[in-house]
């Protein structure tokens, strides 16, 4: 059985959703529609139900319980090298999820009191970086700024910034997937497989609702029209649930510099995508 220092990187950073009894295994990485994987994972299990229950997050069954099983990882990394499971990634266009990414710092967990969220912690992070650059903190991030920190973390290790935020591609991830899905073909696949033994159809309507989709408005909208990879955004700006529309930080200006911070995501996934 394999150590917990000899798992692959692609278990170990990102453990995949895995059961013996499932015919497949799913990588799948933040903000790359992995609520919707896991719930259609959990509903082939006949453990969605439960999982709701537990938390209508479904990602607290998925972490507190179902991967904190005795030796998960071991397990998934026994299956891989195997090769008993048909192993899928599921991933999303490295050019719509950065700055969706982005985003996710505006939303109302980065300010909740009493409340535990991973960006109240990365905003940390970004106050000591903005005062490394001679810069306040003040105002809030710029999302050019936000690349650039992206960049530097990365460029120390890789995946080593949240995993929100981090590069999609797992090095080593390929000697394991056998077929990469776009996140935006999921359902397509899901009707694919379910004719497939050991595989059941799932009503994807039913569980496509997250509370990772942000309340696009046209008023905020508007208000970033102009240069927005350069408009500071304070944390938890957007506290409410309006947001202005991701698309408009991808411009000129902010395309090449996604290409070049996720430069691994497109080199491994941008021909999906037309990149």
């Amino acid at each position: 059985m394999p150590k917990p220092s000899t798992l692959p990187d692609c278990v170990r950073i990102r453990p995949p959703l895995y059961d013996p009894s499932f015919p497949y295994i799913l990588f799948w990485s933040q903000k790359s529609g992995c609520t919707t994987v896991v719930k259609w994972f959990f509903a082939q299990l006949g453990l969605l139900e439960e999982a709701m229950a537990h938390s209508s997050w479904v990602h607290d069954y998925e972490g507190a319980v179902f991967k904190k099983r005795r030796f998960y990882r071991r397990h998934v990394a026994e299956a891989l090298e195997a090769g008993t499971h048909k192993v899928v990634k599921v991933v999303r266009d490295p050019m719509a999820r950065a700055p969706s990414a982005f985003l996710v710092l505006a939303e109302r967990g980065a300010v909740a009191p009493r409340r535990r969220h991973w960006t109240q912690q990365h905003w940390a992070l970004v106050e000591d970086w903005l005062r490394t650059q001679g810069k306040s903190a003040e105002p809030g991030l710029t999302f050019l700024d936000h690349l650039a920190m992206v960049k530097e973390f990365e460029a120390r290790a890789p995946q080593s910034i949240n995993q929100h935020l981090s590069p999609q591609y797992v090095a080593g991830e390929e000697r394991y997937v056998e077929r990469v899905v776009p996140i935006e073909r999921f359902a397509a696949w899901t009707e694919e497989v379910a004719q497939e033994d050991g595989v059941a159809p799932v009503d994807m309507s039913a569980i496509a609702d997250s509370r990772h989709h942000h309340q696009v408005t046209e008023r905020r909208t508007k208000a970033f029209a102009d240069g927005a990879e350069t408009i500071p955004v304070p944390r938890g700006a957007f506290a409410n649930g309006r947001f202005p529309a991701s698309t408009i930080f991808v411009n000129d200006r902010s395309r090449p510099v996604i290409r070049d911070v996720y430069h691994v995501d497109f080199a491994a996934y941008g021909a999906l995508y037309g990149h």
